[in-house]
């Protein structure tokens, strides 16, 4: 008889490590820390050029915080914040709820990607207080005669939040499995 259970068929017991204690059987660290990483090059991602021109004589361009980067900033901290919890309380959700924000960085970056315009225009309402409608037109224009483009603060943020929200998933799933 086994002595797991008081039943007749062989049952083991949970991996040990050599010194006795029960072997951690949850989420590989590999995966909270390339989470967190991924957070952290979307947020380091906000603050670079989200819209470069090709314009002679002209260097930089119009960085994330013009726009939708203050947006993708804060919640890439929460997620951040979000996934290192996950890793010091082995909470599942935790894993999940930093996989989903920055799943909402994601769009924002592919938004901002789509439209190279609309930063442009929002810079010009903001700083040069130019009519929206009117602010619009002139982005447009603009993205058209100097090859506007996005930035590499849009790449950083697009790669980072995807990095985050796979391995933010995975360590759910396989917190889920672990228990």
């Amino acid at each position: 008889m086994s002595e797991y259970g008081g039943s007749s068929y062989a049952q083991t017991a949970p991996p040990m490590h050599p010194g006795g204690a029960p072997a951690d059987t949850g989420v590989p660290k590999a995966f909270p820390i390339l989470a967190i990483v991924g957070a952290a090059l979307a947020l380091v991602g906000s603050l670079v050029n989200w819209v470069v021109a090709d314009v002679p004589g002209e260097t930089g361009g119009i960085k994330g915080m013009d726009g939708d980067g203050v947006i993708t900033l804060i919640v890439s901290i929460v997620a951040a914040l979000a996934l290192v919890g996950a890793m010091v309380a082995k909470k599942a959700p935790l894993y999940l709820g930093g996989a989903i924000l920055s799943l909402v960085t994601a769009v924002f970056a592919v938004i901002n990607m789509a439209d190279p315009a609309k930063l442009l225009a929002q810079k010009l309402v903001d700083e040069e207080s130019v009519p929206e409608d009117v602010a619009k037109k002139a982005a447009e224009e603009a993205v058209d005669k100097f090859d506007v483009s996005a930035g590499p603060g849009l790449y950083m943020v697009l790669i980072g939040a995807l990095l985050t929200v796979v391995f933010g998933v995975l360590g759910f799933m396989k917190s889920r499995n672990s228990r």
